[in-house]
């Protein structure tokens, strides 16, 4: 089955700590490099259910599918998760935590990227 037309979303990956040049004195500057409108796929689930002193809580998980053709490490970071129309789906900035590799038959079949809510635990900074 083509993973492709699995992909209903569309995201930002953000790659950390890239060269993009030097400053006038031959030192390298550092940046943010941004690679917009990846195609992808979010999955919400609950990954598990506690107790604390103010009631029940559910702790969500996000994963998120993507492609074979895309170099990832686990020091880059999914921004502002749309979409095919441009609406917002899951605003803000997530964290990878864990990147796994799908193979088939004939090799890598596409990314399973686990996801953590950059931010406080209402997803806020």
């Amino acid at each position: 089955m083509r993973m492709e037309m699995n992909f209903i979303h569309q995201c930002t990956l953000v790659s950390q700590g890239q060269q993009t040049g030097v400053d006038p004195y031959g030192r390298p500057i550092f940046e943010e490099v941004l690679k917009p409108d990846v195609p992808c796929r979010v999955d919400q689930f609950n990954e598990e259910a506690r107790w604390d002193d103010f009631g029940f809580e559910y702790g969500v998980s996000y994963v998120l599918f993507l492609g074979p053709d895309l170099i990832l490490n686990e020091s880059m970071k999914v921004r502002d998760i749309k979409d095919k129309e441009g609406r917002l789906v899951f605003p803000g900035l997530f964290l990878f935590q864990r990147i796994r590799p799908v193979f088939d038959r004939k090799g890598l079949h596409h990314y399973e990227v686990f996801l953590k809510k950059e931010g406080d635990q209402d997803g806020e900074k």
